[in-house]
């Protein structure tokens, strides 16, 4: 099979974006340091999730980190994240995955776009499963 060199740039930018997450956004939840959100989450970025009344909410980047103190990690669990899908096209991505630990998890939808050869989360979605 030959591969042309958009399909290892695609495959290249997949590997960056999920790295990207990983060490930005999953540590930001396993480490609850906010200051790694700041890494991967884009000025500009929203969070569209339903309450428990099941209406509509909108975060913003400073109400989302605001949720988050290194004195309020708890070490004891253990965070995982499962990569369903990472679809890249030019410089927009779209991300399916699940985050969890023994006390929450979710499956989340993410928007990103590679701005000065970094790629931002710049809109997220959200499903609780537990």
């Amino acid at each position: 099979m030959v591969i042309n060199q958009s399909e290892n740039n695609r495959e290249t930018e997949i590997i960056s974006i999920k790295k990207a997450i990983m060490d930005f956004y999953h540590e930001g939840h396993a480490k609850s340091d906010p200051e790694l959100y700041k890494n991967i989450l884009h000025d500009e970025w929203k969070f569209f999730l339903f309450d428990e009344n099941d209406q509509l909410k909108i975060v913003d980047k400073e109400e989302y980190i605001s949720r988050y103190k290194l004195e309020n990690v708890n070490k004891d669990l253990t965070w995982n994240t499962e990569f369903y899908n990472v679809d890249v096209t030019g410089k927009n991505a779209a991300v399916k995955l699940r985050i969890e630990c023994e006390e929450v998890g979710y499956i989340d939808y993410f928007n990103l776009m590679k701005i000065n050869d970094i790629w931002w989360i710049v809109h997220k979605l959200s499903h609780k499963i537990k």
